[in-house]
């Protein structure tokens, strides 16, 4: 019976870690829009140049989003990472789960 109760927990604990993002996409960034708060809930949108689906929504998945209030410590880091990603044309690997909005940016690598 404890070896079972053992397995269950440890299978449990490895299963929560497999699915943390919905997706993870790495590319070099082909759009970077900011958004007017009145015409828009998502104050930032990129895309990625050959990256057509950016997470495994059926529609609106072409872009991934930032709302500041989403994550209002690191959003300047956010923007930052990214306009400088753009602007010397290095890659980054987003980290991707469902939002509000559509594909919502969680985490941002600068490779």
């Amino acid at each position: 019976m404890l070896k079972k109760m053992i397995v269950l927990v440890v299978s449990s604990l490895t299963c929560l870690n497999v699915n943390a993002w919905d997706n993870r996409v790495a590319g070099y960034i082909s759009s970077f829009e900011v958004h007017s708060p009145s015409s828009s809930k998502r104050h930032v949108t990129i895309a990625l140049k050959d990256n057509a689906t950016l997470c495994t929504l059926p529609s609106n998945n072409q872009t991934a989003y930032l709302i500041k209030s989403d994550s209002p410590e690191t959003f300047e880091v956010f923007i930052s990472t990214l306009l400088t990603a753009k602007t010397a044309d290095k890659q980054v690997k987003l980290y991707i789960n469902h939002g509000e909005e559509g594909c919502r940016i969680d985490r941002v690598n600068l490779l």
